[in-house]
């Protein structure tokens, strides 16, 4: 892809560890932008299953890949996020994907809503039965936008901050609440802007990320400690009913 010396419009960011399975699809979904104006960043947490010798093929296509411990994803989200030079910053994990026609599509919106900060949109689900997701960001309060589709301005960073690392899985719901409420502006596109692909982190640490949404809904909502623990216990008990009924 032809880079310009000048500041690209996008920096995409993937973030990985151990995803020798899914990573090559990602990064070809990058590489394959019909849009070329953007960087790719690859941060790679000292892989052990072949995930790195898969993207060391692909370094050609990559303009910064850093393989190095870190702290956890949102760390190395946050490293990245320091170094990009992008107006725009995409994050996608190394088991989603992107659309063809993605960023281009993003260029559009930028161009006819130019004071947007946070710009979204919704993913198509990949397996378990496939279907489409799009939650608007009106209604943050209860649920998180579809991360994979979000394109954050740098300023947007600069002024709300990045990820707090203190929570493993759920520090982007903690960072879109914290700029909604500091008056971000948000716009949903309407369209599906990336493949997501579930059996995160968020999946495979159930209750951890339970406790961490609780939390986050709590500070930023409000909540007395009472109705903090009267929401957790709701939410571990809807979980444990959906487990048993299996």
């Amino acid at each position: 892809m032809p880079k310009s010396a000048s500041a690209p419009l996008f920096s995409i960011i993937t973030v990985v560890r151990n995803a020798s399975d899914t990573v090559e699809n990602c990064i070809e979904s990058v590489k394959n932008q019909s849009l070329a104006d953007f960087e790719y960043i690859v941060i790679d947490s000292l892989s052990d299953d072949g995930t790195s010798e898969i993207i060391s093929a692909h370094q050609s296509a990559i303009d910064i890949y850093v393989r190095e411990k870190d702290a956890g994803i949102y760390d190395a989200m946050n490293k990245a996020i320091a170094i990009c030079r992008g107006r725009y910053i995409g994050i996608i994990n190394a088991d989603d994907a992107y659309f063809e026609e993605t960023l281009k599509n993003v260029q559009k919106v930028i161009t006819e809503f130019p004071n947007s900060q946070i710009i979204y949109g919704g993913v198509e689900i990949l397996g378990q039965g496939g279907g489409s997701l799009l939650v608007d960001h009106s209604n943050l309060d209860r649920a998180m936008i579809a991360h994979p589709s979000c394109f954050v301005s740098a300023e947007a960073y600069r002024l709300f901050g990045a990820f707090n690392a203190d929570f493993k899985i759920a520090a982007d719901y903690d960072f879109m609440l914290r700029a909604r409420n500091a008056g971000a502006v948000f716009h949903n596109s309407g369209l599906l802007l990336a493949k997501y692909r579930p059996g995160g982190a968020s999946a495979k640490y159930r209750l951890q990320s339970i406790k961490e949404m609780i939390a986050i809904q709590g500070h930023h909502l409000g909540w007395s400690p009472f109705y903090r623990r009267y929401r957790l216990t709701r939410y571990l008990g809807a979980t444990f009913l959906k487990s048993a009924n299996r």
